[in-house]
């Protein structure tokens, strides 16, 4: 007795690990951790590297050279949806769920590589509709040129096969490189209000290099196959929920400029409310990493145990939560002070701007959470895009409704319209999926037993 019990002790002892450092070394070798760490890097690139040129360029470009600038940005970020269509979201699950073997990589990879040629027309038809209808395109084609490149650039991204592989160390390098090298030549090129279409050039440049370096760092993992009509309709296929998923989210996530300044009676009104919005992103993109590393890992035990996917989903929707509540006071106690620091005086009325956003962090927090984190790696992404296409609906509404009245303000009331209805909607569906699993399992239960 004496002896089992020992035996006991001893293979127990084998499990739990008492010394703090081998239990920080295990946590930090974990693939989430080292892949959320790599995500941070892309976040601090993209929205805190360019936080450094905010002060410069909005004092430099003023309130109408700043907005023209923002919206040509926010039309790029929107536009380049027709090429990317959701494959950072289904590419990087189907990659997750075989990528062990090189074959199947290959002919995912070939597939999205054909999808993306087969939407590069859709891409050129938006930009001349773009030239036809925003007038602010058409008087500064520049703009319109330097936007389209950026587009390229970001579309045929292949960042999908790095996260679905989770080895996005060297990924997150190269597009940390070349956005900070760009960043630093904002500050040698761009010195009057006309030179904002440089900083469209610079970034769209930056693009070009990151995607080529990131394409041929894939292909000496796994071989080149020329794209085949039937991978191509599969990848699109297999996409559509995501590109409805991501195109909601881009379009009341940073397409929002975009849409201001097409009802705004003013360009200053985009640069009130993108200058604003800039610094609200930066905050609520803090939490964007963590939820980004986690999707794959969470599709890859969402095959093995639901029971276990749940455990952590719980869990990680939490910390999302308490993070975007943390952030939420942070924008509201210290947004003038964003403001005056990062905008400077000429752009006063970006505060209120700043306090409506800061309801929006918590909000968005849940939202994201939810469809990453679970619905998502449970294949519900036709829910998620009919819950989104009617956010879709909501936000242009209601930008449509208070913007030209309201300008800056309208638009940012808006966006928390349309988030407030999105929580709402994933609720209700997720409470009543809980509902339907709960009577499915009685039921299941109750015909065993009579079995």
């Amino acid at each position: 007795m004496k002896a089992n019990a020992i035996g006991k002790h001893t293979n127990v002892a084998q499990f739990v690990d008492t010394n703090p450092l081998k239990r920080l070394q295990t946590i930090f070798s974990h693939s989430v951790t080292q892949n959320a760490l790599a995500l941070y890097g892309i976040q601090f690139a993209g929205y805190v590297v360019p936080l450094v040129t905010l002060p410069y360029l909005a004092r430099v470009l003023r309130p109408d050279g700043f907005g023209l600038l923002l919206f040509a940005q926010s039309f790029a970020l929107w536009a380049s949806l027709t090429i990317e269509y959701g494959f950072n979201l289904s590419a990087t699950r189907g990659i997750a769920q075989n990528r062990g073997n090189k074959d199947l990589l290959a002919v995912t990879a070939g597939g999205v590589l054909g999808a993306k040629l087969l939407l590069l027309p859709v891409l050129l038809i938006v930009a001349v509709m773009a030239a036809w209808s925003a007038e602010n395109l058409r008087q500064h084609p520049a703009y319109l040129f330097c936007a389209v490149l950026q587009t390229l650039a970001c579309g045929f991204s292949p960042f999908w096969y790095f996260q679905g592989t989770e080895q996005m160390a060297r990924a997150v390098v190269v597009e940390f490189l070349s956005r900070a090298s760009a960043t630093a030549f904002i500050f040698l090129l761009v010195a009057k209000p006309e030179d904002g279409w440089k900083v469209l050039a610079l970034q769209g440049v930056a693009g070009c290099i990151t995607l080529a370096t990131q394409t041929r760092w894939m292909y000496q993992e796994i071989a080149f196959r020329w794209p085949r009509w039937r991978d191509s309709i599969g990848a699109l296929g297999a996409g559509w929920g995501m590109f409805v998923f991501r195109g909601a989210y881009q379009i009341y996530g940073s397409a929002n400029a975009f849409i201001l300044g097409l009802f705004a009676p003013s360009i200053q009104a985009v640069g009130y409310f993108g200058g604003a919005e800039r610094i609200a992103r930066a905050l609520q993109g803090l939490t964007t990493p963590f939820t980004q590393a986690l999707y794959p890992h969470m599709s890859h035990v969402m095959a093995e145990s639901k029971h276990k996917a749940a455990r952590i989903a719980r869990l990680t929707i939490a910390l999302s939560c308490g993070a975007g509540l943390v952030f939420a006071l942070v924008i509201a106690l210290l947004g003038r002070w964003f403001v005056a620091l990062l905008l400077g005086p000429a752009y006063g009325p970006s505060v209120s701007v700043i306090h409506i956003l800061a309801l929006v962090l918590p909000i968005n927090a849940l939202n994201t959470a939810l469809i990453m984190q679970w619905m998502l790696p449970l294949g519900m992404e036709k829910v998620v895009s009919r819950i989104t296409m009617g956010a879709i609906g909501v936000n242009l509404i209601a930008a449509a409704l208070l913007a030209p009245a309201l300008g800056h303000i309208g638009m940012a009331w808006a966006i928390l319209i349309a988030e407030t209805c999105k929580v709402i909607a994933l609720t209700i569906v997720l409470l009543r999926q809980a509902v339907s699993l709960t009577r499915s399992g009685y039921e299941t239960r109750t015909q065993t037993a009579e079995f």
